[in-house]
């Protein structure tokens, strides 16, 4: 063998075998191609951030005005349904006193109609008037 020539399989540094190096470039123009647009698409997004930096803070100003409008509205409604609530609370609270005080009524009456009924004497059991100084042996 001589220098010119290489065992079968191997290549001379600094050579390709044959169809590889196509494969090679193209990989390689790929490459320079996808940097290319992913240096474009870092652009973009920089100047939609350029851009959109102040139109965001536009927003969000108007929102927390918004927002004081809000809360200045709701402090009256808040306290007129706080008023109404304590209206409709206490004539609820008069209502349900002046229940109590007929259903008392009532049941004395009820107690006092049935001890009528009965024959002089005679108290129903539990109706009995008890006072302390009773003491049952």
């Amino acid at each position: 063998m001589t220098n010119e020539q290489t065992p079968q399989g191997e290549q001379p540094e600094g050579t390709e075998p044959a169809g590889q190096s196509p494969l090679r470039d193209q990989a390689g123009k790929a490459r320079e191609l996808g940097e290319r647009w992913m240096g474009q698409l870092q652009e973009m997004i920089d100047q939609a951030g350029r851009q959109a930096g102040p139109v965001l803070r536009d927003v969000a100003a108007k929102a927390a005005e918004l927002a004081a409008v809000a809360a200045e509205n709701a402090g009256p409604v808040a306290h007129k349904a706080a008023n109404v609530t304590e209206s409709v609370g206490d004539k609820l609270a008069a209502r349900s006193k002046d229940l109590a005080a007929d259903l008392r009524r009532a049941a004395e009456a009820a107690r006092t109609s049935q001890a009528g009924d009965k024959p002089a004497g005679e108290t129903p059991a539990g109706d009995e008037p008890k006072s302390d100084g009773d003491a049952k042996a």
